[in-house]
């Protein structure tokens, strides 16, 4: 029988052999289907960039408004826009919901378009108009586009010497409506209020006395008497409190004269004025030192700032205020102290 011999050493380095051989055509196929693989990947991306373009869809409230290559440029502007308007008309816009913008591909063949998505995220917005008000006693009177303008018409006013101009005010607005517009002469001519001098109703009403003799006195001034009548009360203490004026009895609706040319610094009820007591009162300033007052008077027949003549009616005699009948009281004040008008009249 014929012996067989086995030999181990060569069936190991056999395998080993083969081992290898399995992995470098595993190896060469990877590398093929590698190799394929970026062929295709080439080719896809050739296809792809040849057919689309790498572009932002841009929605608004979730809807697509169009197409942009350049996000950033187009979001400055709208952003521009919003901020300061258009530079002319609109101030700025009011915009609650900004565009969105996605990564996508576009073919080829379609346009992108910035300014259609600029103008409907514009027009989603609301608008605000800026302008000048001019006012009157803080009532707005003309409206005028730009600050130099409106500075103009007041500068103008006031050259003029409008009675109203220093009533006059400038108001920025912003509105969502454009107003109505003048020019600055319009305006001027609109605003302008020509200075009157008022003229009381009662003014003329009195007349000089002419058979009434004016005292000379130390006052400063000359005095007549203002009425015709029955002293009924002097000056000086006496029962029921200092009496600081002279009480001269005369007929309801009596009419009460100027002693002393002045000005008029109250005349009214002197209720809350600092002449209560006196009732309907006329005080008049005839000189820096020298006020005179007629007191519980039935009406005055002069206003407040009215310059008077010696002699003019000033008011009637009645029995307002604290008074316990028909009277003038006559009282003269020097330097803020009641004086004794019968060391000049009715002595």
């Amino acid at each position: 029988m014929k012996k067989i011999c086995y030999n181990y050493k060569e069936d190991w380095r056999y395998s080993i052999i083969n081992k290898i051989k399995k992995v470098v055509i595993g190896i060469r196929t990877l590398i093929k289907l590698f190799v394929i693989l970026i062929v295709a990947a080439i080719v896809i991306v050739s296809i792809i960039q040849f057919t689309y373009k790498q572009t932002y869809s841009v929605s608004l409230n979730g809807e697509i408004i169009g197409y942009t290559k350049d996000k950033i440029n187009l979001q400055k502007r709208i952003n521009d826009y919003i901020s300061s308007g258009n530079g002319d008309d609109v101030a700025f816009v009011e915009v609650k919901d900004l565009p969105v913008y996605t990564s996508c591909l576009l073919k080829r063949n379609v346009e992108t378009n910035d300014d259609e998505i600029f103008e409907k995220v514009a027009s989603s917005g609301t608008a605000y108009y800026k302008y000048y008000a001019i006012t009157n006693n803080n009532t707005e009177k003309v409206y005028l586009e730009n600050f130099q303008d409106a500075e103009e018409v007041i500068n103008k006013l006031k050259e003029k010497n409008s009675a109203n101009s220093s009533k006059l005010g400038i108001v920025e607005k912003y509105e969502t409506a454009k107003a109505e517009f003048k020019d600055v002469e319009t305006s001027v001519n609109e605003l302008y209020e020509k200075k009157v001098t008022y003229v009381s109703p009662y003014r003329n009403i009195g007349t000089t006395i002419i058979n009434e003799a004016s005292v000379p006195t130390d006052l400063g001034i000359t005095l007549i008497r203002p009425i015709s009548g029955i002293i009924s009360s002097r000056f000086g203490i006496r029962a029921r409190d200092n009496h600081k004026g002279l009480d001269i009895a005369a007929p309801k609706g009596t009419a009460i004269k100027a002693a002393a040319a002045g000005k008029v610094i109250f005349s009214g009820n002197g209720a809350g004025h600092g002449y209560s007591g006196y009732g309907n009162v006329v005080v008049v300033q005839s000189t820096s030192s020298v006020v005179i007052l007629y007191g519980h008077c039935s009406e005055v027949n002069c206003m407040t700032g009215e310059e008077v003549a010696q002699g003019q009616i000033i008011a009637k005699v009645g029995s307002t205020g604290i008074s316990s009948g028909n009277h003038l009281h006559f009282e003269i004040r020097y330097n803020g102290s009641a004086i004794n008008p019968q060391n000049y009249v009715y002595n």
